[in-house]
């Protein structure tokens, strides 16, 4: 059977028996494939580093009917800032988490492969990782069919000079104005400021997604409906979302104030 090569981010890996490994990427050419790595656990030259979690990988493998095989496995990034600071490794677990939930196996998604490639690259550099993991969230909710649109309200459809408080409900898939949003009492209060600044996010090239930057409130409330959505959605916790929780200053991450979503863009 053939080898094929793609670049991929390693997602986990788990020791199968006595020497083997069973590695789970995304990659670029399938998507979410999980292999079966031979003999990793007693070679020390042939996957030297290589399945390190949240490193990027160019991977060879050889398809077979139940699980493929790694045939090589060389790295390419291991993001070290990731692996220093222990909040941004945290961050960059939900990342890798949510995408292990979202994703079904064997179905290629070049666009998610770029931003989660790019989201753990701007988790090691940028100065706030929890408004790096809001921005990927977001986005990736976007690519994957799962936010409602943010154009106007689900019943009245008002453009954005007619209102200046909207509602985001991921539970019940509605964006709605100040004037219909008393049905989504877990939704997030976002001004009209902060709507259009997500517009333009959305709709941004995926390498210039990271100059967005919002206010802190925001960021955490985002954070905690994504996260609520994946495991309602999957029926499954993240448990990357408790050691979060364990190490921000709050024992939970606290709703934004109807005021306090406003987003602003960096130069």
């Amino acid at each position: 059977m053939m080898v094929v090569e793609s670049e991929a981010v390693v997602l986990c890996a788990q020791d199968y028996g006595e020497s083997d490994r069973i590695v789970t990427f995304f990659s670029v050419e399938w998507g979410l494939v999980r292999a079966m790595a031979k003999g990793a656990r007693r070679s020390r030259k042939r996957f030297v580093h290589a399945f390190e979690p949240n490193s990027v990988v160019q991977v060879g493998l050889r398809q077979r009917r139940a699980l493929s095989w790694v045939e090589s496995c060389r790295l390419v990034e291991g993001h070290l800032a990731l692996r220093s600071d222990p909040l941004r490794w945290a961050y960059a677990g939900l990342l890798v988490e949510t995408t292990l939930r979202l994703n079904p196996e064997n179905l290629p998604n070049p666009t998610y492969y770029v931003l989660l490639r790019s989201g753990l690259a701007r988790l090691g550099t940028d100065r706030d990782p929890a408004n790096v993991a809001a921005l990927f969230l977001v986005r990736a909710m976007r690519i994957l069919g799962a936010l409602p649109s943010l154009e106007g309200c689900c019943q009245c459809g008002p453009t954005m000079a007619e209102a200046s408080l909207w509602r985001l409900s991921l539970a019940t898939g509605r964006f709605s104005c100040g004037a219909h949003s008393a049905a989504d009492k877990e939704g997030i209060d976002l001004d009209k400021g902060a709507v259009a600044l997500l517009q333009a996010m959305l709709q941004a090239p995926l390498e210039k997604i990271w100059r967005f930057r919002l206010r802190k409130r925001a960021v955490h409330g985002l954070i905690k409906a994504v996260c609520a959505w994946v495991e309602d959605h999957t029926g499954q916790s993240l448990k990357s979302r408790r050691l979060l929780h364990r190490m921000e200053t709050g024992p939970e991450i606290p709703a934004p104030s109807p005021t306090s979503a406003a987003l602003v863009v960096s130069p």
